[in-house]
């Protein structure tokens, strides 16, 4: 357990890394037990406009990844070959599904969509399962009661109940009330990697739920942020991500920092929409989108 700011020794695992990401595609331990919760299936227009191997006119793969923010040593080994090859070659990429065994937090910078991630993925469950599976245990792991209003306005919609829990033993209590085919889904509370206490009461709520971390990080990032947040929620078990706001920024070299950090890509999201906009992330997406660059 974290329970002060990440030593610097950890907080440069990340940019180390970065690094060695040439050596070819990690290892991935992400497993891939429950049937996939697809939130959307269409790529907006301004994203799949280009060809992976499109690169804008005048510009040069190195220049594209250097616009975008891609640390140096990344940006080297990206640029060896056809880019949707080489992000193929060192990033991973894996499902992501709702479990009815092991319950999944969703966790990631203050700002960064971990909310609006978790509300979407609850609400295409019950879409798609609502016949068959109860509605998945939302839980609100927030002291104020701010922190489940937003939940609540997007899940009551669709018959998606929302329980805040002030702390850990709130969240117990919660998660007690537990049917055996629900899947439970936890808005873990705000933490920074730089901040006093940096990540404890995450890993703490980790620790007693025996839930299994799911990184939300947004695009447009300072790249080093996004490998220290990487690094950090890596020590406590994570191993996924889910890429936010790709239709708000221009820049999305955090997110292939991120991922070459060890987290591997399952949804890219691009809409404030709770209902879709987002769709699962591969090779071929991030290829795309990495050529959207100004004119």
């Amino acid at each position: 357990m974290m329970d002060k700011v990440l030593p610097r020794a950890e907080l440069v695992q990340g940019r180390q890394r970065t690094r060695k990401a040439g050596i070819g595609r990690r290892k991935t331990r992400v497993r891939d037990t429950g049937r996939e919760t697809d939130s959307a299936a269409a790529v907006p227009d301004w994203v799949s406009a280009r060809q992976p191997s499109s690169v804008p006119s005048g510009m040069t793969l190195p220049d594209v990844l250097a616009w975008h923010s891609v640390p140096v040593p990344l940006a080297e080994a990206l640029s060896e070959g056809e880019l949707s090859g080489a992000l193929g070659r060192l990033l991973a990429f894996a499902p992501l599904a709702l479990e009815k065994t092991t319950p999944l937090a969703f966790c990631g910078p203050s700002g960064g969509g971990q909310t609006l991630a978790l509300a979407r993925m609850a609400v295409a469950h019950v879409l798609r399962e609502r016949h068959v599976d109860a509605a998945p245990l939302v839980i609100a792991c927030d002291a104020e009661p701010e922190g489940a209003a937003q939940l609540t306005a997007w899940l009551k919609p669709y018959g998606v109940p929302v329980f805040r829990a002030a702390n850990i033993e709130a969240v117990q209590a919660v998660m007690a009330r537990k049917e055996a085919s629900q899947p439970v889904l936890l808005d873990m509370p705000e933490a920074g990697v730089y901040a006093p206490g940096g990540l404890a009461v995450v890993a703490e709520v980790l620790g007693q739920t025996g839930a299994s971390p799911v990184v939300v990080l947004p695009a447009g990032m300072d790249a080093e942020e996004a490998a220290d947040t990487a690094a950090a929620y890596g020590q406590l078990g994570a191993e996924r991500m889910i890429a936010t706001k790709l239709d708000q920024v221009g820049r999305i070299g955090s997110i292939i920092t991120a991922a070459a950090c060890g987290l591997a890509l399952t949804y890219a999201g691009y809409s404030s929409s709770v209902r879709g906009g987002a769709t699962r992330c591969d090779a071929a997406l991030l290829a795309r989108r990495l050529m959207v660059v100004p004119a």
